[in-house]
């Protein structure tokens, strides 16, 4: 799918101006110059600039005037159902995690999208399982992100 520059840039701006605008409330640091709003601040002025030169450039240059324009893929079945499938597991997870857990739902969704790309069962059900371990360990050990036990709780270390 193309999305013209011009709405890719303007929905930059956007987002940008929607951050300087949460981030203009944040508290000041007593005797700093720099606050918490200071980095998300910097990225968000970044958004709106560059957003900016996206949406002008795109309107001054010649180039094509199509606002949106579908690829190949979007007659396939095979390929819209592998989108679907993305979308679909990011909403199972966001409501299942608490209940399931993470080392529970993570592997089905992970299985699930492997399988809609078209990877074998064999290699999805391994690369599932290791990623989802890998994840687990650097996220909740490694970084101590508190991940949903769920189902798990009485046995979470």
């Amino acid at each position: 799918m193309k999305i013209h520059d011009s709405i890719l840039g303007l929905i930059f701006v956007l987002i940008g101006t929607a951050i300087l605008y949460t981030v203009s409330s944040y508290p000041q640091m007593p005797g700093q110059d720099v606050g918490p709003a200071m980095f998300p601040g910097v990225m968000a002025a970044g958004l709106v600039v560059f957003g900016g030169i996206l949406t002008i450039r795109a309107r001054v240059l010649p180039g094509p005037r199509q606002l949106f324009a579908l690829g190949d893929w979007a007659h396939s079945p095979r390929h819209a159902l592998a989108g679907l499938s993305i979308i679909l597991g990011c909403a199972a997870y966001a409501f299942f995690s608490t209940v399931l857990g993470f080392l529970i739902i993570a592997p089905m969704v992970l299985f699930v999208w492997h399988l809609a790309f078209g990877v074998s069962v064999k290699t999805s059900l391994v690369s599932a399982v290791l990623t989802t371990l890998i994840t687990w360990a650097v996220f909740y050990k490694g970084l101590g992100v508190p991940l949903p036990w769920g189902l798990l709780k009485s046995y979470a270390f």
